[in-house]
């Protein structure tokens, strides 16, 4: 078993630039015409940079150009575009709700629970909305279904049942939205196998990286002398312009240097990477092809295997491709020191082949060999102790500076495509001024008591200890 000792080294280890080779992820297969691209010159005066162009990083400009007429955006890209979480991830939008209310609710109080839930589902819905409004339905393959959630112990299954009767409890309006299923129904009517029971929920599944560059592309277009994206462009160092004997007056109060550099905020052990390992199966004519109607999500105790010191953290989530018939497939089981870990530029041969021999036998097909593995990867996640995102403006404790303008959206704990379109918006939308707190959980915001009594690296220890 991993010590405290060592899980603290982990969280805290500084996790470096995005490594420059990263596995290849099979959503980027075919390299977008933006890719790789960047100005003939970088632009050397800028009213906002935003650093990192998935969902969130697409947001934030997008929001902070459609709200000021005269603003001017660049968005710094380590390496190509979209080709950090948002590139990498599984494909699937679906929320978390039901199974975290109850801890929720026990740690926030049910109102603060309550508008966590509800930013979640907003915030796909307007997932589908922006795929609608830039015409990506089709090139995205975004597919509007239900979310099979399949519980493989009948502890996890009373524990979710509870949990969303204590929703339902607390806020009436959420009546209906679960459909709870026996382990009969779920091998009857969706063929799988060995479960407690499940439940439905309204989902859907999409190409991320498809989306985020086509929106991107369209912004572009839109904004020719206001956007410009720079790829391959690393950010590793933050400067406040700062005379101490003169008042400042620039309005560009900020350096950001590309390597090399030696600043950067003081987050290590608050937020930490955590690494996920993705696959593409082709089962081939063995199962039939549910991809238009629903995607999965297979919940488990947390397990350690002392003779492999593998964990398995609890999880694997399924979706279909309903062209192709292939499974999308990911979970985690991996020693420690690979999971915690921003190197995503290998893949474990243990969890892909471990990935490879799971995913048959939720369909009765134990006894098969693996199906044909088509694609794996990996993709670093960012993980907050309380497992919350930290959302709002950076203060000198953790910068080391005194301005003022350095904001951050980061740390969706996993579940990015719930959280991350109206993050940014709301943090583009703080950054302007405006107050955003009727519908921006509060329990998300970057604030005093957050930073000392929960976001710590000791915290981080016990909350990963926790799901050992």
């Amino acid at each position: 078993m991993t010590s405290d000792k060592e899980l603290a080294r982990l969280v805290t280890v500084d996790p470096g630039l995005p490594r420059p080779n990263p596995t290849e992820a099979y959503w980027q297969r075919i390299p977008h015409a933006l890719a790789n691209v960047q100005s003939a010159n970088l632009p050397s005066e800028r009213d906002y940079a935003v650093i990192g162009s998935g969902i969130t990083g697409l947001s934030v400009a997008m929001t902070l150009l459609e709200h000021h007429s005269a603003t001017t955006v660049t968005v710094l890209e380590a390496r190509t575009i979209c080709s950090g979480a948002t590139g990498r991830n599984g494909g699937q939008m679906t929320a978390n709700a039901g199974e975290e209310y109850m801890h929720l609710a026990e740690i926030h109080g049910p109102q603060m629970a309550g508008k966590i839930v509800k930013f979640t589902l907003r915030n796909l819905q307007k997932m589908q909305e922006l795929i609608e409004e830039y015409d990506a339905v089709e090139m995205s393959e975004m597919q509007r279904l239900k979310k099979l959630r399949v519980f493989l112990t009948e502890g996890k299954f009373n524990n979710f049942k509870e949990s969303i009767a204590r929703l339902e409890a607390d806020h009436p309006s959420m009546k209906g939205f679960y459909t709870i299923l026996d382990a009969d129904t779920l091998l009857r009517d969706y063929g799988v196998h060995n479960s407690a029971g499940g439940a439905l929920l309204p989902a859907s599944t999409v190409w991320p990286y498809r989306l985020v560059t086509k929106v991107f592309d369209a912004l572009l277009k839109k904004y020719p002398d206001r956007l410009t994206i720079e790829t391959n462009t690393p950010v590793d160092s933050v400067e406040h312009n700062e005379n101490f004997s003169t008042p400042i007056t620039s309005i560009f109060p900020y350096t950001v240097r590309t390597p090399p550099g030696i600043s950067s905020p003081n987050l290590r052990g608050r937020i930490h990477p955590f690494k996920g390992t993705m696959t593409v199966q082709d089962p081939g004519t063995s199962v039939p092809n549910q991809g238009t109607s629903v995607s999965w999500g297979f919940h488990y105790p947390p397990i350690y295997d002392p003779d492999t010191e593998r964990h398995g953290y609890g999880l694997y989530y399924l979706g279909q491709s309903a062209k192709t018939g292939y499974f999308y497939f990911g979970g985690e089981n991996a020693r420690m020191d690979e999971a915690v870990s921003a190197d995503d530029s290998f893949v474990s041969h243990h969890s892909v082949s471990h990935l490879q021999s799971v995913l048959p036998r939720f369909f009765g097909k134990r006894d098969n060999p693996p199906w044909r593995l088509v694609s794996s990867w990996a993709g670093i996640m960012g993980f907050s102790s309380d497992g919350l995102p930290l959302i709002g403006q950076l203060p000198l404790a953790l910068t080391g500076r005194r301005g003022e303008g350095e904001w951050i959206a980061a740390a969706f704990n996993g579940y990015g495509m719930a959280n991350c379109l109206m993050s940014g918006e709301a943090l583009a939308l703080m950054i302007l001024g405006e107050n955003v707190r009727d519908w921006l959980p509060g329990a998300y915001e970057v604030s005093e008591k957050r930073l000392q009594s929960i976001l710590t690296p000791l915290e981080a220890v016990k909350a990963l200890s926790s799901k050992l």
